[in-house]
């Protein structure tokens, strides 16, 4: 006879698991990486891995999901009314609040790895393609209520807000951080001028 699940113990190793392998893929790459290395990053022996993930794949898919959810709803964010007022009185500070890595912190390395997987990268432009056009209409209604400047072009305010903060997060994670405080009061400016009414 089986023993009862613990559903707690079991979502505490899938976690553990998932920050594993997110270290791991971090130094390596997806490809390089191997099921040995999580398990021996995780403390865990393989079957206890596959008993909570039936592959390095699977894994692969759950971190990249969370990872790309925390995005998603963080620009979501931005594109609201207290959002643009925040990122239009934006300091160094905050900016680095905004770029700041989630626990699992893949890297562009391994979203570049991501977009080489047809599946992936379909899925990847999907989720763009639907993001960019939530932002859209929220700066449409921010036009229609009277808070985002009535010449503000959305669909393109979109695009760019998405280029500025995955561009911002590359700089982040190669380095390229001097100058923050410069940024950050230019985008502020950006975002006074531009977007605000």
């Amino acid at each position: 006879m089986s023993r009862p699940k613990d559903e707690q113990l079991h979502a505490q190793r899938r976690e553990d698991i998932l920050l594993a392998a997110a270290r791991v893929f971090k130094r390596k790459g997806f490809h390089a990486a191997r099921t040995e290395d999580i398990c021996a990053e995780a403390g865990l022996s393989s079957g206890t891995v596959f008993r909570h993930f039936a592959s390095k794949r699977e894994v692969i898919l759950e971190i990249a999901t969370r990872e790309y959810t925390h995005y998603q709803s963080q620009i979501r964010l931005l594109a609201t009314r207290e959002g643009v007022q925040w990122l239009s009185q934006l300091d160094e500070s905050a900016l680095n609040e905004l770029l700041a890595p989630t626990e699992y912190d893949l890297g562009s390395d391994s979203w570049l790895e991501l977009l080489r997987d047809p599946e992936w990268r379909e899925r990847i432009i999907g989720f763009e393609a639907e993001l960019r056009e939530t932002l859209t209409q929220e700066f449409l209604r921010g036009q229609r209520e009277g808070w985002i400047h009535p010449a503000l072009p959305c669909e393109g305010a979109a695009h760019l807000l998405c280029a500025l903060i995955g561009g911002l997060i590359i700089d982040r994670e190669i380095g390229l951080t001097a100058g923050r405080a410069a940024v950050a009061s230019t985008l502020a400016r950006l975002f006074r001028i531009y977007f605000l009414n």
